[in-house]
């Protein structure tokens, strides 16, 4: 994916009438996604917009406008219909209609049982996330790291959530990536927060989560194979990591949020300052 204001500023060269860009803003008026849509419009590429907002002005740039569900609350809206699972649903279709997909049927399949493995995981956490609110809540900076479809997840987590929404300084560290340099900051009670993928890319976890023990760094491990995502296939169920990440994470969050007496909804610049 691309930040919308550098598509606007770096559009690519092969943006035309055979591009899908897919959108996505919460309210709709993003200044910098709108403009990318207008942009992706103009170049005549079709667009996609994600919004939980309708008849917003992203939606005037949208050839197609798929409304998605949110709430602050996770219980109270199917994770199916949220907008990280419409783009993997975008990226299958768009995958199986030009090029064709063996994994096809699969996929949808595990769509299908997607919304009961996350309620069903949302449940199984919510007493480590307690412990984990009263044992987290004072830390000054928190690292996030993940690999594969997870670290997406672990990326949002460190810039929506730990920077925008809690004010804890925080980076997303690829777990690849940690041993290229991050590793160095490793040292007694350092945090980090690992979401642990399922398939491929599991090994680049495993081998981070035994550095940062055996340097005894304070580890927070949410474990996507003890979550429940092999009883979405064994085959396609990685793709799904990086979702159920984001939907346990919503429990920790809240649970987070309240220990520290500082609601999710606070905001020091974002609509309060012109930027």
């Amino acid at each position: 994916y691309i930040t919308s204001n550098e598509f606007v500023h770096a559009t690519p060269k092969a943006l035309g009438k055979n591009s899908v860009v897919i959108l996505a803003s919460q309210q709709g008026n993003t200044a910098e996604t709108v403009a990318a849509a207008r942009v992706a419009r103009e170049k005549g590429a079709a667009t996609i917009g994600l919004v939980y907002q309708p008849d917003t002005p992203l939606c005037e740039y949208s050839d197609y406008i798929i409304e998605y569900q949110w709430a602050r609350y996770p219980e109270t809206v199917d994770p199916a219909q949220q907008k990280a699972a419409y783009s993997l649903w975008l990226a299958l279709e768009i995958l199986a209609q030009t090029e064709g997909y063996a994994q096809y049927d699969e996929l949808v399949s595990a769509f299908g049982r997607f919304s009961d493995v996350v309620h069903g995981a949302q449940r199984q956490v919510q007493e480590d996330a307690q412990r984990f609110a009263a044992e987290w809540k004072d830390e000054k900076v928190v690292y996030m790291m993940g690999s594969g479809p997870s670290f997406g997840a672990a990326h949002q987590e460190s810039i929506c959530i730990l920077l925008e929404m809690q004010w804890i300084n925080s980076a997303s560290i690829h777990s690849g990536e940690y041993f290229h340099g991050p590793f160095e900051i490793t040292e007694p009670g350092t945090p980090f927060i690992l979401l642990q993928s399922s398939g491929r890319t599991r090994p680049l976890d495993d081998r981070a989560i035994r550095f940062i023990e055996r340097y005894q760094g304070k580890l927070q491990l949410i474990d996507a194979d003890k979550l429940g995502i092999q009883d979405l296939s064994t085959d396609v169920g990685e793709y799904f990591c990086g979702l159920l990440h984001n939907c346990v994470l919503d429990v920790y969050n809240l649970a987070l949020a309240t220990a520290r007496n500082h609601p999710l909804t606070t905001r020091r610049y974002m609509w309060k300052v012109e930027y």
